[in-house]
């Protein structure tokens, strides 16, 4: 009978441990959730939603990402995303002059600013803003941002060709020259952009 008692003792204790760990875990666990969430609402309180005029914009130019095969940016920004027009306490904490958007990760909260919604000339401009931002929802940073948008914009349909005289085209572009000048190194192409694909050109034969 000792025997059993002296083998079950240590085996008890590695119980309670454990036990008492996963308490411990949960307990800390439920506190961070608490606190993140606190943060989130306070992001909300001290912003003001979209109105209904600008919630169908932002709508219809994510169903244009989701139409062109960014799905999962579409269903991120459609699904888990809170979109609104005025800055939270956060973001006024720092200077965001001629922005179009800024994103708090990872919370998931996008402010739109005036811009996006005057300056950016159409559903294609807004849609290439929000893939921006999509890309700091996943906590990407301006530079990986900058440069997975600008690899994709033909993707999407705004390029030089259809948007290369707007506003916010001449912005973009400046700002990623800025921020990725390794995608305009190559001097064979464009305006030295190693993104943009040559197009083969044909030349009719002479009779």
């Amino acid at each position: 009978m000792e025997v059993f008692n002296r083998q079950d003792k240590p085996s008890s204790g590695k119980r309670g441990r454990s036990a008492r760990f996963v308490r411990g875990a949960f307990y800390y666990l439920s506190i961070l959730l608490c606190i993140l969430s606190i943060f989130h609402s306070s992001l909300l309180v001290t912003s003001q939603p979209l109105r209904a005029d600008e919630t169908e914009q932002v709508g219809r130019a994510i169903d244009l990402l989701e139409a062109k095969g960014f799905r999962s940016e579409s269903f991120l920004l459609r699904r888990l995303t809170v979109f609104r027009n005025t800055d939270n306490w956060l973001n006024s904490l720092s200077s965001n002059e001629n922005a179009f958007a800024a994103t708090n990760f990872p919370f998931n909260v996008i402010t739109l600013y005036p811009d996006f919604f005057s300056r950016a000339k159409d559903d294609t401009e807004r849609a290439i803003i929000l893939l921006h931002e999509a890309q700091h929802l996943y906590g990407a940073d301006e530079h990986k941002a900058y440069d997975y948008t600008w690899r994709n914009r033909e993707k999407l349909g705004w390029t030089i060709l259809t948007h290369g005289t707007t506003e916010s085209y001449i912005s973009v572009e400046t700002l990623t020259r800025e921020t990725v000048p390794e995608l305009f190194t190559c001097a064979d192409k464009m305006w030295n952009d190693c993104t943009e694909i040559s197009k083969p050109v044909t030349v009719a034969n002479a009779r």
